[in-house]
């Protein structure tokens, strides 16, 4: 780190110490790595130096990859790493979200009741999983630091620190204020405003029985809910247009009177496309 007038900076750098595996090859930065390593030269502790140059550099924050069922297991047992309380950090880090009987089985409730569903490996919200999550973040019912603050509740009543009463009354305050916190929510009822229209980018997309359709008539994107034999769900209608990829559809008919399984796809403009699921190895598609 250092100082320069009233501005801090910080530098970060990887120095070899012993080359390793890498002394096989000779390879010491990484040449998959977007940002390869950086050495920083050496600089003594409270000297003053001049500087050379400086330049603005602009760059992206990369989103967090998407999580796996393994990655979100994972999450959940060494939960609380953004909590700011070191002593409800340390608490959820030792517990976790769940336990180990039930961590599995809260993760295939989000499938049941379609607020997650599988893209290959990954897990991918769906349009009503993302309302849910929409509705309820700021709320206390979503709050990480108090399932914190209940583990390090319990580690003082284990420890003899608290009576167990206190805890049971704090529970009882709890359930009631989060009850009356989302029976006072205001649910939008025209769910349409949510889903801009994947072609012209601009308006948004109004849900009919027969399609939904862009709003601009000179747009006039519109996708059939009745494809192939099969009517669209107000759900699957409103994943597509969030994820511009449907649930995987099954039992669609065919012109020849044969049964397939498929998603619908959007690509830039708005088309639809079909896109297959692989078939299973020594089995043949219909």
């Amino acid at each position: 780190k250092a100082r320069s007038r009233e501005f801090l900076f910080s530098a970060r750098g990887v120095d070899v110490i012993e080359a390793g595996w890498r002394a096989v090859n000779g390879m010491f930065n990484n040449e998959n790595s977007e940002e390869p390593e950086i050495s920083l030269p050496y600089v003594e502790t409270g000297k003053k130096y001049t500087v050379q140059s400086a330049q603005l550099l602009e760059k992206q924050t990369k989103p967090k990859p998407l999580h796996t069922e393994a990655s979100l297991l994972s999450a959940m047992e060494h939960g609380g790493k953004e909590l700011e309380n070191e002593d409800e950090r340390k608490a959820i880090r030792e517990s976790g979200i769940g336990t180990p009987a039930t961590r599995a089985s809260i993760i295939e409730t989000l499938f049941s009741r379609d607020y997650i569903e599988r893209q290959k490996k990954s897990l991918i919200p769906t349009a009503k999983g993302l309302k849910v999550y929409e509705a309820v973040k700021e709320k206390r019912i979503a709050d990480v630091a108090m399932t914190g603050m209940w583990e390090n509740t319990l580690l003082k009543i284990e420890n003899g620190e608290i009576p167990f009463e206190t805890f049971d009354k704090s529970i009882a305050i709890y359930a009631k204020q989060i009850t009356e916190e989302l029976l006072a929510m205001d649910f939008p009822q025209d769910e349409n405003n949510f889903f801009v229209c994947p072609k012209c980018q601009k308006t948004t997309v109004k849900l009919f029985d027969k399609v939904a359709k862009c709003s601009d008539d000179v747009c006039n994107w519109l996708l059939f809910r009745n494809i192939c034999g099969k009517t669209l769900s107000k759900i699957e209608v409103m994943t597509i247009l969030t994820n511009k990829k449907s649930p995987l559809l099954k039992n669609l008919k065919s012109k020849a009177g044969k049964t397939f399984d498929a998603y619908i796809v959007l690509d830039d403009e708005g088309k639809m496309e079909f896109e297959f699921p692989a078939s299973p190895k020594g089995k043949r598609r219909k």
